[in-house]
């Protein structure tokens, strides 16, 4: 009996240093705080209407996407939005406590909410892509959905909307 105990012992202290060296590897899923960063949400309905919402990013670090501000602007009451499926479907702001959407999307007559950005990891590049321009600067359309979009001081993101005729 004392044998056995003495193999488990060392099963168990064995299991014990594997589990340490692992979770020493093991990636990590929180990135690098943004403390003081901020970045910009543009939302424009190509009808006149723009409205600027800007996010302390202090409270998320690198591994946050755009989707985590947008929730928390709006749990804010800064911003607003409606989503299906995980995709951003209406977005606007919040005027004398109501909600007040800028863009929406209306899947029947072919209107799709479109997303442009200045952040690299995300910026589209191909030929003959569309761009926009915001505050002296070219964004690019993003390769992403929100929820993937990155986020680091001086973002842009910018929500519209495109016609897809069938």
């Amino acid at each position: 009996m004392k044998k056995f105990a003495k193999i488990a012992l060392v099963a168990v202290c064995a299991a014990l240093i594997a589990a340490f060296v692992f979770a020493g590897c093991k990636e990590n899923k929180e990135g690098e705080p943004l403390a003081g960063a901020k970045m910009t949400f543009v939302l424009d309905d190509k009808a006149g209407t723009v409205e600027t919402v800007e996010a302390d990013l202090s409270a998320f670090d690198t591994g946050d996407s755009a989707m985590d501000v947008i929730k928390q602007l709006a749990a804010d009451k800064k911003l607003c939005y409606k989503e299906s499926d995980g995709m951003l479907t209406e977005a606007g702001v919040w005027r004398d406590g109501k909600e007040t959407y800028i863009v929406s999307q209306n899947a029947a007559e072919g209107v799709y909410l479109y997303l442009y950005t200045n952040v690299d990891a995300d910026k589209n590049d191909y030929e003959g892509m569309t761009t926009v321009e915001y505050g002296g600067e070219v964004l690019a359309e993003s390769l992403n959905g929100i929820g993937q979009m990155h986020i680091e001081d001086g973002a842009v993101i910018y929500i519209t909307t495109i016609v897809w005729a069938m």
